[in-house]
């Protein structure tokens, strides 16, 4: 069987994962200019000079392989590849310039990473001190990281042919791709643009701090949760700014086509479209269930305000906005433990969120339910799994389950190197659980003198969560690079 896979499969061509790898660098390029306009505004030069070097870096070494010409079809594992390697190297470059800080590569590394990854998990301890544009440029990178780099770049680089649309989406297949993938992607980038336009509009007022709005709406509609505070949203100070911002972040944990399925429906048609969706009504549901539970928890052990932190902490981790109302070192541990399992299923697929995703875990809950109702029929009976009103397909039971079985797996196997090291059992698993799930919430042990080890298990872990996984193990596996190439049509 083995010898048969290796026959019919094909490594990555080099043109073509070159090609879409320029394209991406120009598109970062163009992302790049906004931080730099920002640094020669508030004459930071140190980052305005990077951030100026790597633009002109990253418009040399991607324009050239951006001219090759396009293939006629792209490989499923190209375009994963591409995928993965556009979050890698936004990591990478993006690190320079943050080392104008004045802290080490590796430090500089775990903020890119969480940046592009909409992660918001730091390893700085304070960040109050740094510079606006250093705060601002965290918070810019997680807005583009939660649209996808990808999809900004289908939507304002791409052509409209099938190699662009399988970069757009690499798993779908068939009818899917005969949708144009620029229309989609455009529409995703209208959006998330009026969302987060929205959201200044909404928050500024509210908070009265035009900068902190701005980071703050940029990291919400992201479900990033990078602040300028230290204590996060307790820092601003206005409750009707935090309670806006968890409520963006819900918005931006919504699947993006939905929306546009609302507003293609009229009003009428398109609210009953919006609170139709069966995944859209399993996140309200969990949000509000989580934080019941947080709130009764808090109750029991105490805590001020139980109904606002409960309710406040559970919508942040549940979307894995990441946000904070109060130190989760200080939270009991079976809050913990609640919040693990919130910021492990996370959003809709379709959005910024991290996590398995609630639609994988209807599917597994759907598939359970037909085995336990299976029991009870007859052998010749055939039952086929149904979810609001729509077929399942084998493929999407096994990619749920393939999903879930090896975020699970990851989640052990970065778990353990903390346990091994001392770290307390429960807060190393809400630490990779954070990571993982992209949530960033953090027990501490994030923190200036982690384990440079551990430092590197926590990347691996936002990048997986982000790709997904697979992505990720596309690029590690060697015979994605090794091996027979098919034609470059």
């Amino acid at each position: 069987m083995e010898e048969r896979i290796s026959v019919l499969a094909y490594a990555v061509r080099g043109r073509v994962v070159l090609k879409y790898c320029g394209q991406l660098g120009l598109m970062l390029a163009v992302l790049t200019l906004v931080p730099l306009g920002f640094a020669l505004v508030q004459a930071d030069w140190g980052i305005a000079v990077r951030l100026a070097i790597l633009c002109a870096g990253l418009l040399l070494l991607g324009g050239l392989p951006a001219r090759l010409p396009a293939p006629a079809r792209i490989q499923d594992n190209e375009a994963l590849t591409v995928t993965a390697l556009a979050f890698i190297f936004s990591a990478l470059f993006m690190s320079w310039p943050l080392m104008s800080a004045g802290m080490p590569f590796m430090d500089a590394l775990f903020e890119a990473v969480s940046g592009v990854t909409t992660t918001g998990m730091s390893t700085l301890g304070s960040i109050e001190h740094r510079s606006a544009t250093f705060l601002f440029t965290r918070a810019w990178m997680q807005w583009y990281g939660g649209l996808g780099i990808v999809v900004l770049s289908v939507a304002l680089l791409l052509g409209h042919h099938a190699a662009a649309r399988r970069l757009a989406d690499p798993v779908a297949s068939g009818e899917e791709l005969m949708v144009t993938a620029r229309s989609h992607a455009r529409r995703s980038l209208i959006l998330y643009l009026s969302l987060t336009l929205f959201g200044v509009a909404l928050v500024w007022p509210l908070c009265g701090d035009g900068f902190s709005a701005l980071v703050h709406v940029l990291s919400a509609v992201s479900t990033g949760g990078f602040s300028n505070f230290d204590a996060s949203l307790a820092g601003l100070g206005s409750t009707s700014a935090t309670v806006t911002l968890i409520a963006l972040s819900f918005l931006g944990a919504v699947s993006m086509p939905l929306y546009w399925r609302m507003f293609h429906n009229g009003w009428a048609g398109g609210l009953r479209t919006f609170f139709d969706d069966v995944e859209l009504r399993a996140l309200l549901a969990s949000c509000l269930l989580v934080g019941g539970l947080l709130t009764w928890l808090g109750w029991l052990h105490g805590a001020q305000a139980p109904w606002y932190h409960g309710m406040l902490m559970a919508f942040s981790a549940q979307t894995t906005a990441g946000f904070s109302t109060l130190p989760v070192a200080e939270m009991d541990p079976a809050s913990k433990l609640v919040m693990i399992f919130s910021m492990t299923v996370g959003g809709s697929i379709g959005s910024s969120a991290g996590g398995i995703k609630l639609l994988r875990l209807l599917v597994l809950f759907r598939m359970l339910q037909l085995t336990i109702r299976s029991s009870a029929l007859p052998s010749h009976a055939v039952a086929e799994p149904y979810l609001a009103g729509q077929k399942i397909e084998t493929d999407d039971m096994l990619r749920a389950l393939q999903l879930i079985l090896l975020f699970i797996g990851i989640l052990v196997l970065s778990w353990l190197p903390f346990v091994m090291l001392g770290y307390d059992p429960l807060d190393a698993l809400f630490e990779v659980t954070s990571a993982c799930g992209t949530a960033g919430l953090s027990t501490g042990i994030a923190r200036p003198g982690l384990e440079t080890v551990l430092k590197s298990i926590l990347c691996f872990d936002m990048l997986a969560g982000r790709l997904e996984i697979i992505a990720l193990l596309v690029v590690l596996y060697p015979r994605n690079w090794i091996g027979r190439r098919g034609e470059v049509l």
